[in-house]
């Protein structure tokens, strides 16, 4: 078996091949020792606090976002949004090259954590199909964010439109940030379980996102990949 684990600023992922087939553990990042399964260290490791994990390679996020999106969706994909707990990383994968958001910007997944009422992610894309219509969401600062939509929420929007408004406003952060020309938009994370972020993406940028099965653990299975193009595939 083959361990891959991406620890990040909220969760920890693991990916294991076995016998050519991937399952996938996430679990609380303070909890990462657990998906190691008895073992000293795993094959390959990447995320925020990678080079806290005993492992044979320590390798970027850029580098396993790449592996693990082509490896889930084919070679064709162009641009990755990896829209992680701190910050969000848009990878043009054509030209070898990234941006990232700050860490106080409106387009990371602790805003949407902070803003969304506490409703379960599979929730929140009911939410934003119910609403017609929705307010401007402006702030980039979380906080002042927060504020803006307890306003919005007294002015008489409901909550789904309040929503909806939200997903818009983190979409366009992150559009800011992705080439023009693309078109084909992976979008992987916690976040992208997030169907009306998804949709409020392919709005903002005119085109489809693509979204892997398990978005979560991306990371993990590209580190996995990783590890497999450098030991020549054994």
């Amino acid at each position: 078996m083959i361990v891959g684990i991406d620890v990040g600023s909220r969760t920890a992922k693991a990916a294991y091949l076995e016998d050519g087939e991937y399952s996938f553990e996430v679990v609380g990042s303070a909890e990462w020792r657990s998906l190691l399964r008895g073992r000293r260290r795993a094959e390959a490791a990447t995320g925020y606090f990678r080079k806290h994990v005993p492992a044979e390679l320590r390798v970027t996020e850029i580098t396993t976002a790449v592996h693990g999106a082509r490896r889930l969706l084919g070679e064709e994909v162009e641009v990755i949004v990896d829209i992680g707990g701190q910050d969000t990383k848009v990878i043009d994968v054509r030209g070898n090259g990234f941006r990232m958001n700050d860490k106080c910007s409106a387009g990371t997944g602790a805003f949407l954590e902070l803003i969304e009422f506490g409703v379960e992610v599979e929730e929140l894309g009911e939410l934003h199909r119910r609403a017609s219509r929705a307010p401007e969401i402006n702030s980039t600062c979380s906080v002042f964010a927060q504020s803006e939509v307890v306003s919005r929420l007294v002015e008489g929007y409901s909550v789904e439109e309040v929503v909806r408004g939200v997903h818009l406003a983190f979409a366009r952060r992150i559009a800011q940030m992705v080439p023009e020309g693309a078109e084909r938009v992976a979008a992987i994370g916690g976040a992208a379980k997030n169907r009306g972020v998804v949709e409020a993406l392919e709005e903002v940028l005119g085109a489809e996102v693509l979204v892997p099965e398990e978005p979560q653990v991306v990371n993990a299975v590209g580190a996995v990949e990783y590890y497999l193009r450098r030991k020549g595939g054994c």
